[in-house]
């Protein structure tokens, strides 16, 4: 039997939480030995959703620095040959611990942010001074890296070129959820309701004051139109006073974490992202898979590679509130068959990109 071993801190509702269940599920659908590994489950929103022919390990520790004794004891134990790990500070802990240990497995690490943006936000001492400088002496001792698009890859190889022909692009497939439930809808007969949608954490990488400036500029032309925002995170009270300063508090939504996002998506006239980076961005293709144009900054990266203008949405110059406002209203003002932009999600299944995982992990001997 084929094995793999997932890596993950947590079964949070984030993106590459749910890209971890969905994969692991779906190798585990095709009759592979999945392990899934977790340090913790609090807040694990997604705790539901992992397969019963998966087999969760939980290490019970809080943060990755203090994974290093239980993730040694379970690789001493369960001699996994390849391991796929979703987060930089565990790929370096599996690079030090098969150092020490000189187990021969293989770290396939899946690179889960555009690498140079994300190091600039990098915040206090021990991040900085220790995490940062371990992962860049460590990381590049991995055996494959898998970026989600080719501008991440482009930017991953700018940081370690020594990795260069140790990376691949395997996009991201679609939750599972959303894709199914696409399956059962009748595009045909969804009533749009007069609301624009954000989806995220509300952390200042998301940028959703662009979102709420942009809907202040055309909100006057259309009366009943809404701004929600779908999410939760440390920023709610700034953009809730950000709504009062361009005078649309009563018009903008802060509706928190929502389990079930589908009737968000579906409802909406269109999705925006207004992110400073992306790895690749989730949100995307969940709006377009369920029908739902998507207007997007140009931001590295991810949207220049799945937004077609006129088509699924349209992609807007980087940080351009103006053109973020032309844009809205050139859609609101435009029809775009939702059948059309579904169509532009089909090489995001979940299929297809199982598919691709297979093909890579089989190869890593």
């Amino acid at each position: 039997m084929k094995q793999i071993t997932f890596l993950i801190s947590s079964l949070a509702g984030g993106g590459a939480e749910g890209v971890c269940v969905t994969l692991a599920n779906g190798l585990a659908g095709r009759g592979w030995q999945v392990d899934l590994i977790v340090l913790h489950l609090h807040n694990a929103a997604y705790r539901d959703r992992v397969s019963e022919k998966v087999n969760l390990v939980v290490l019970g520790v809080n943060h990755a620095r203090f994974s290093f004794g239980p993730l040694r004891k379970y690789l001493k134990t369960k001699r996994p040959e390849k391991i796929l790990v979703f987060n930089y500070e565990l790929a370096v802990l599996l690079v030090m611990i098969r150092g020490l240990t000189r187990q021969p497995f293989k770290i396939i690490a899946r690179n889960v942010n555009t690498l140079s943006q994300n190091r600039s936000g990098v915040k206090g001492f021990w991040r900085r001074q220790v995490v940062q400088r371990l992962i860049d002496s460590l990381y590049c001792k991995v055996d494959h890296v898998i970026n989600q698009c080719k501008g991440m890859e482009a930017d991953f190889l700018a940081l370690y070129s020594s990795l260069k022909g140790k990376t691949s692009v395997i996009y991201n497939p679609v939750n599972q959820i959303v894709e199914d439930a696409a399956k059962t809808i009748d595009f045909s007969n969804v009533e749009k309701e007069d609301y624009l949608l954000c989806v995220g954490r509300l952390e200042p990488q998301k940028a959703f004051y662009y979102a709420i400036e942009a809907f202040a500029g055309v909100a006057k032309g259309f009366s009943n139109l809404r701004l929600k925002i779908v999410g939760q995170g440390s920023l709610e009270q700034a953009l809730k006073q950000c709504a009062i300063n361009f005078c649309v508090a009563d018009r903008v939504d802060f509706e928190g974490f929502q389990k079930d996002i589908i009737p968000y998506y579906l409802k909406a006239r269109a999705t925006l992202l207004t992110s400073l980076y992306e790895g690749f961005p989730n949100v995307i293709i969940e709006s377009i898979t369920l029908g739902t144009p998507v207007i997007a900054f140009d931001c590295p990266s991810g949207p220049s590679e799945i937004i077609q203008n006129g088509v699924n949405g349209y992609l807007v110059r980087y940080k351009d509130v103006k053109h973020l406002k032309d844009r809205i209203n050139s859609l609101l003002n435009a029809e775009i068959k939702p059948m059309m932009v579904r169509f532009t999600a089909q090489k995001f299944t979940v299929s297809q990109i199982i598919t691709k995982y297979e093909g890579l992990l089989c190869n890593q001997t």
